[in-house]
């Protein structure tokens, strides 16, 4: 695997690891060693508290003192109310021990899973698709979706995309969709990671696990720590990733496709869901209905991030868009060409009679 598609794995699961450290934090240790990690490590940091600094200090005093006497549940929530300064979809932290146990209530009451991915034809004129989550698993459902109803899709005259509840996942689950949805190439902005030995472990322990069988591993190795130079020599600064901030993608467009698409959204699209947005609106066909999405863009690709509390697990984002500062979209969400109140009950009906007016 190449280190540029290492680099290209930009999101990994939510997943609650079976691995409990050795050192457990009282509170106050917890909320101190987090606000070290988030003001040496956060890439949105600087740029969060740049304006809001006063604040900031007020906030962290305000804690540091209510965290002296909080246990369990109320120094999560404390440690939490810390967070939420920076006001990042993409920062995740859990106390183990509370989620091992909902873990363990879950098990014992599943629920019933629903289906993220559906295909159909209203009417002739008009195909519906639906994909509620642009999750990993996701990427072979939907190629199958796109094959199976290739000439459906071909031959209608409107084609809808309801991503609503889409919380992200990875930009391949839609990469199929773009053919018949685009009309010209579109401009993709670059990102920047920031350099952390945090980053540089991760890429380096994902590149030497994902070897090819029969590779010269002493080799090999030394070409993942040459391709790591540019990382290591810039600890605590942003590195582009490639040489461009703007980069024009060319899609092979379909022969035959529909010639309106509606993509419906709304508060719950985040993360690759608003990239897909971003991608589709490009295009000369596409309206976007529903309302603002969440706005959880500008940072990503995250990870796990010690702190020194092996009670707790943090993620953290590794990169910023290179849109940033000048056109931020975190808590202001990608915005809809035709936004639909609650006055409007059935979205999709409303898209159908859209394209057949």
């Amino acid at each position: 695997m190449t280190f540029k598609k290492i680099l290209l794995f930009c999101c990994i699961s939510f997943l609650i690891y079976p691995i409990y450290g050795q050192t457990s934090c009282n509170c106050s240790q917890a909320l101190k060693q987090l606000i070290s990690k988030i003001e040496t490590e956060y890439p949105g940091f600087p740029e969060k508290v740049k304006q809001h600094n006063d604040l900031y200090q007020a906030k962290k005093s305000i804690l540091n003192k209510k965290s002296l006497n909080a246990k369990n549940e109320a120094c999560v929530t404390l440690l939490q109310e810390y967070l939420n300064f920076f006001q990042d979809e993409h920062i995740v932290l859990r106390s183990l021990t509370v989620a091992r146990k909902k873990v363990s209530e879950t098990m014992a009451s599943p629920a019933e899973p629903e289906e993220e991915v559906i295909a159909k034809a209203i009417n002739p004129e008009v195909f519906y698709i639906k994909i509620g989550s642009f999750a990993y698993e996701n990427i072979t459902p939907v190629k199958d979706l796109i094959v199976k109803h290739k000439e459906q899709i071909e031959n209608s005259k409107g084609l809808i995309i309801d991503i609503r509840n889409n919380g992200g996942g990875t930009d391949d689950v839609y990469q199929p969709i773009l053919p018949y949805v685009l009309t010209n190439p579109i401009r993709i902005m670059s990102v920047e990671f920031f350099a952390t030995h945090t980053l540089i472990n991760g890429l380096r322990d994902y590149a030497l696990k994902n070897m090819k069988p029969g590779t010269d591993s002493i080799s090999e190795a030394k070409k993942i720590e040459d391709d790591l130079k540019e990382y290591k020599d810039n600890i605590g600064k942003f590195v582009l990733y490639g040489d461009k901030k703007v980069l024009i993608d060319t899609i092979v467009l379909h022969k035959k496709s529909p010639t309106q698409v509606i993509i419906l959204a709304n508060r719950n699209v985040a993360s690759s869901g608003e990239n897909f947005l971003f991608s589709c609106r490009q295009s000369k066909k596409v309206k976007i209905m529903g309302t603002p999405s969440m706005g959880a863009l500008d940072y990503g690709s995250i990870r796990e991030f010690k702190f020194g509390c092996d009670n707790y697990q943090l993620l953290l984002p590794t990169y910023r868009s290179a849109r940033l500062p000048q056109y931020p979209i975190d808590n202001i969400g990608v915005q809809p060409d035709i936004y639909l109140d609650e006055s409007i009950p059935d979205w999709i009906d409303y898209a159908v009679h859209y394209i057949q007016e």
